[in-house]
């Protein structure tokens, strides 16, 4: 049987998909980037209708996580395939518990732009990877004095740190974070939402904001109301 052939009509350019039957998502409004109050990284991409929304809409990041105790793992064969068809925005390769030459591996068969780390190397071991370093940062497990710890000791490796909870009880010193917004790119990872989000970036100011990729409901078909809604609210006015 031979290969299956679908032309894809967006914003008047024709695509091929050879091989898979593609099904268009609702972007239209999206294809020219948006100029946002705040940088956006959009992490956990398992797909690739969240990808090219993201990248279309202007997001500073995309982020596939290779961490395969996470439930938004995606093997590096699938996030290259997605990673092929996506340009405009830096391809993040997020990673937890993993050994340094797992990472480099994996990043350099990509070519990744940036990398992510979750673990406790060594800043010189960080260094080695060559690469741009987000370092996340888990809010809840530190004391105040402890977190700022965290920090001081990966700021001359580290381009950013992705500050996160895991858990819905989110424990953080306010005073803290709005200082090591202003010393450091903080990527804020702790929870959003339309109603939130502008108060967050008034009053804390980080670098960015880290948003998660879902679900299709089937292949090429994706609900991106929540995602309008809120890339709404952060765009700036013209």
């Amino acid at each position: 049987m031979g290969s299956l052939i679908t032309f894809i009509n967006i914003s008047g350019c024709f695509y091929i998909v050879m091989g898979i039957k593609y099904q268009p998502m609702n972007i239209s409004s999206y294809l020219c980037a948006m100029s946002f109050q705040t940088n956006i990284k959009l992490g956990n991409i398992t797909n690739l209708s969240d990808a090219r929304f993201a990248a279309a809409a202007g997001a500073t990041y995309i982020g596939f996580c290779f961490d395969p105790m996470n439930e938004h793992y995606i093997t590096p064969i699938k996030a290259k395939e997605i990673i092929d068809w996506v340009t405009g925005s830096s391809v993040v390769a997020e990673f937890g518990n993993q050994s340094l030459e797992e990472i480099r591996d994996i990043s350099e068969l990509l070519n990744v732009d940036v990398i992510e780390v979750n673990n406790t190397f060594l800043p010189d071991e960080l260094l080695s990877l060559g690469k741009p370093i987000i370092k996340k940062v888990n809010v809840n497990v530190f004391t105040k004095e402890k977190l700022q710890h965290a920090i001081t000791a990966y700021e001359k490796v580290a381009d950013a740190f992705h500050v996160y909870a895991d858990s819905e009880t989110e424990t953080y010193d306010c005073d803290q974070l709005v200082s090591l917004c202003q010393s450091h790119q903080l990527i804020w990872g702790l929870q959003l939402n339309t109603g939130n989000v502008l108060n967050i970036l008034s009053s804390f100011k980080p670098f960015g904001i880290n948003l998660v990729g879902g679900t299709e409901e089937k292949a090429g078909m994706k609900d991106f109301d929540e995602l309008n809604d809120l890339f709404d609210v952060l765009r700036t006015e013209d």
